[in-house]
């Protein structure tokens, strides 16, 4: 099923407009350019998934890698035996950041062994 208000918040930002329910039928455009049909909205169903896929992919990887900054402080590095291990993993969540994929395979983070 077209998710119509994806696509609408994806590629109409700026634009004026409701959707009442999830049908094209519901899609009351209030704005004073010319009000995208039905087709128009569905040729980009696949773009706005992909889109939408990549955003998800972005936000998790920063989640974990906020998740994780703790590794980072002076202190701690000095105490843990596998900091290696941590370097590698926040550099592969922020290749995910940078470069967001639609279907993201996330590194396991490394269990903490201190000193």
């Amino acid at each position: 099923m077209i998710d119509y208000s994806r696509i609408l918040s994806i590629f109409y930002t700026g634009k004026t407009w409701v959707l009442n329910g999830e049908t094209y039928e519901g899609l009351d455009w209030l704005d004073s350019d010319p009000k995208p049909t039905k087709e128009e909205l569905g040729s980009k169903w696949d773009e706005a998934q992909s889109i939408y896929n990549k955003e998800q992919c972005k936000d998790k990887a920063k989640q974990l890698l906020s998740l994780s900054d703790w590794s980072t402080l002076p202190d701690v590095q000095a105490q843990l035996l596998n900091y290696q291990d941590f370097v590698t993993y926040r550099s592969q969540l922020r290749n995910l950041v940078i470069n967001p994929v639609e279907n993201p395979v996330f590194p396991s983070e490394p269990e903490a062994r201190w000193k």
